[in-house]
Order: structure tokens, then C-alpha cells, then sequence
């Protein structure tokens, strides 16, 4: 199975309704938002689905080290190879990328958010910054492209949020700030 398979094929399994939309685009963009979204599967899976904490953390770290060496040119996950040729053409940064993982790594940090600033950091990390790469690979020619990318990806986490309360709760997770459930 070659690296962009793999990606496809995560990316497929996740049910999403986005993994539909990316087949609407040129194949090489395709291939890049395919990529970037299998990465975003892979690393809130760590979190989502490992149970114990420390091994998720350890496994964070693996990817914060597998993207520092795709970025030196030497992938060696299927989704760090497929992501790869992607990374200078639209011009994805590693400090972005790394900003995922954080995101990720603070559902193994924090529960609860006390007020909306505290959970809006917490957005911007796992979904604003994907909004921000995402217009990347789309191509956006104008800068403000950026900031409605980044403020769609809040949307869309929020969205996740309301939708999942209950799922969420279960895994002793309450995103809904504290301040306004007072």
C-alpha cells in the first residue's frame, strides 16, 4: 500500500463528510488535504483512543519527532511520506503542524475550560490552524483568506462540541466553559 493509500484509506474510515468533499479537487490538492487530514486522524486518535496517558504523551512525542524529520526530509510514517511533497508546494509550516499535536496534548492535560478565551486557545489548536493549512493546499491568493480559514475552523470545532456533549462527558470531558454553565 503506498503512502497516499494509506492516507485515502484513513481518511475513508473516518465517516467524515469532509473526506467527500476533497474528491471535488485537482489531484495534487486532493492528495494534500488527504494527508493532512489522515495526520489530524492519526494524532486525536493517540488521544481519543489510548487510554493510558502517559502512553498517548509518548506516542505525541513520536509524532512531534516524525514531523521534525519529514521536515528534514526523512519521513518514515505512510501519512509524514504522503504529506511530505506537499509541505514546500503549498507552503505548510511545521510550527502549524505542531500546533495540532499541542491541541491534542491538552485533552491529556485539561478537562474543563474555566471561560471561552481558555477554549478558544484550545480550537485554535485543533482545528483553526487545520483551517489555516487547509487554505494553504486550497490556494488562497488573498491574506485575509487566512483569518476567515482560521475563524471557519472554530466554527466548525464548536460545532463538534455542541454535537458531541454527551459523547465527550462520558470520556470525562466537559468542553462547555465553566463561567457560562454557572
Amino acid at each position: 500500500m503506498s503512502p497516499d493509500e494509506y492516507c485515502q484509506q484513513k481518511a475513508a474510515a473516518s465517516g467524515s463528510s469532509f473526506y467527500y468533499s476533497f474528491l471535488f479537487l485537482p489531484p495534487q490538492r486532493r492528495l494534500a488535504i488527504t494527508a493532512l487530514y489522515a495526520f489530524c486522524r492519526e494524532v486525536d486518535d493517540t488521544v481519543d483512543e489510548i487510554e493510558d496517558s502517559m502512553v498517548a504523551r509518548t506516542k505525541l512525542m513520536w509524532w512531534r519527532k516524525e514531523i521534525a524529520a519529514m521536515l528534514e526530509g526523512q519521513p518514515t510514517h505512510p501519512v509524514t511520506k504522503a504529506l511530505h511533497p506537499h509541505v514546500a508546494t503549498y507552503g505548510l509550516k511545521g510550527e502549524h503542524l505542531q500546533a495540532i499535536i499541542d491541541g491534542m496534548e491538552m485533552d491529556l492535560d485539561q478537562s474543563r475550560y474555566l471561560d471561552y478565551p481558555g477554549l478558544q486557545r484550545y480550537c485554535w489548536h485543533v482545528a483553526g490552524v487545520v483551517g489555516v493549512l487547509s487554505a494553504s493546499i486550497f490556494g488562497h491568493t488573498q491574506p485575509g483568506t487566512l483569518l476567515f480559514a482560521e475563524k471557519l475552523g472554530l466554527a466548525f470545532q464548536l460545532t463538534n462540541i455542541i454535537r458531541d456533549v454527551g459523547e465527550d462527558g462520558r470520556k470525562g470531558r466537559i468542553y462547555l466553559p465553566v463561567n457560562e454553565l454557572q
